[in-house]
């Protein structure tokens, strides 16, 4: 989901689209639906919303945290979640609701197109099921 959110960054930078404000994705919807709905895949996932990998992942830091009796560090990382997701959406907002800044259509390469596709599936398939994915890190825990 990182590695995502960096490659619809870096895509977007090679066309002299994104600087340093959050105002330059303003629109995104409109110019590449491809790029918005990928970083919003991306975003769902890094503030933990279900069905996506960072999702799973924070439900099982949480639960071992809740399971080993660190409630007050579960509180605080709740908190943090909660502050993060606000920035997250911050970034949806302006790519889905904010006024277009400008019309130009924008263009990807094949490779940087295949790997967002894998990034894309990985993040939704992960969320959905993750069983094979929680069956190897056990496999790897045990060795």
């Amino acid at each position: 989901m990182t590695l995502g959110a960096f490659l619809v960054v870096i895509a977007l930078r090679r066309q002299d689209l994104i600087g340093e404000d959050i105002d330059d994705l303003n629109g995104l919807m409109h110019k590449s639906p491809g790029y918005a709905v990928l970083m919003l895949i991306f975003m769902l996932s890094l503030a933990g919303i279900p069905p996506t990998a960072g999702f799973i992942g924070k439900y099982y830091i949480f639960l071992s945290l809740l399971q080993t009796g660190h409630y007050l560090l579960a509180a605080i990382g709740a908190l943090f979640v909660a502050v993060a997701i606000y920035y997250y959406f911050k970034i949806v907002r302006a790519m889905f609701v904010n006024d277009l800044a400008e019309t130009r259509p924008l263009a990807a390469s094949f490779g940087l197109r295949v790997a967002l596709a894998i990034t894309g599936l990985l993040t939704l398939g992960i969320g959905i099921y993750p069983e094979p994915f929680l069956e190897f890190a056990q496999i790897t825990l045990i060795r």
